[in-house]
């Protein structure tokens, strides 16, 4: 999710970034939908464990570099190598991800999980709704599930789409414990630009596309169910001028 789509036109539309986003100064704002990141913590530990394990003091916030290597690797299918994917969602729209160097296989499966929706919700509005992969990543009975067919449907509604380039850098996992796991990304989307349904850039664009607010930080509580794909259950974001915000600024 990402903030709401804060409109370009006199009337403000509504999308969003609920961590994953910013919402439309928007009508409707998505944004009212989610809390703080501050918050996150604690609340996906509310929802997802029934303990939950402190953040990870020797695994430093690092914007641009992701976090630290893991002191030990669990022996399993190998994490993915670090370094910057570009992948195209729509045409005219890509998702530009930094992989961090984390050798930990559990912790890299939910740092992909994270990615690979937020990837795939870019995508449902850059296909006018065409392509529905993103429901696939979030639990049906979260509220997550709700906040990120919202967003692509307010893009649906206004007929509007995007172009350009979204950033998702910094990704690290803080806090995991059993089946529950918190992932952050930042979030730069200083790149993209409003569209209408037939790629044309809105004469006017939102703010929560401008500096200081379209550099944000993207968190989610995720949970590994049965078949052990994670799937996200709750997001949350940070806004400028919060502390966590500001630290994605580079």
């Amino acid at each position: 999710m990402r903030p709401g789509l804060a409109t370009a036109a006199a009337a403000p539309p509504a999308p969003a970034r609920a961590l994953l986003r910013p919402a439309r100064a928007l009508v409707l704002s998505p944004r009212a939908l989610l809390r703080p990141a501050r918050a996150l913590l604690l609340s996906a530990c509310v929802l997802l464990l029934p303990a939950c394990a402190p953040p990870d003091a020797d695994r430093g916030f690092t914007p641009g570099g992701g976090a630290e290597p893991a002191a030990a690797t669990v022996a399993g299918t190998p994490a993915r190598p670090p370094g910057t994917e570009a992948i195209t969602a729509a045409p005219g729209l890509t998702v530009e991800i930094e992989w961090p160097d984390e050798p930990d296989p559990v912790r890299s499966a939910a740092i992909k999980a994270f990615a690979r929706d937020f990837t795939a919700q870019w995508r449902a509005v850059g296909t006018s709704g065409g392509d529905r992969s993103y429901v696939k990543g979030i639990d049906p009975e979260s509220s997550a599930y709700q906040d990120a067919v919202t967003w692509v449907r307010e893009f649906l509604d206004d007929r509007r789409s995007a172009r350009g380039v979204a950033k998702l850098y910094a990704l690290r996992v803080p806090a995991m414990v059993g089946r529950g796991a918190e992932v952050y990304g930042c979030v730069d989307v200083t790149g993209v630009r409003l569209t209408d349904q037939e790629g044309t850039a809105l004469a006017r664009q939102p703010a929560w596309l401008k500096r200081p607010r379209a550099v944000y930080l993207q968190t989610a509580g995720l949970g590994r169910g049965d078949d052990g794909v994670w799937r996200i259950r709750l997001y949350r974001h940070a806004d400028y001028p919060d502390e966590l915000a500001k630290e994605c600024q580079r």
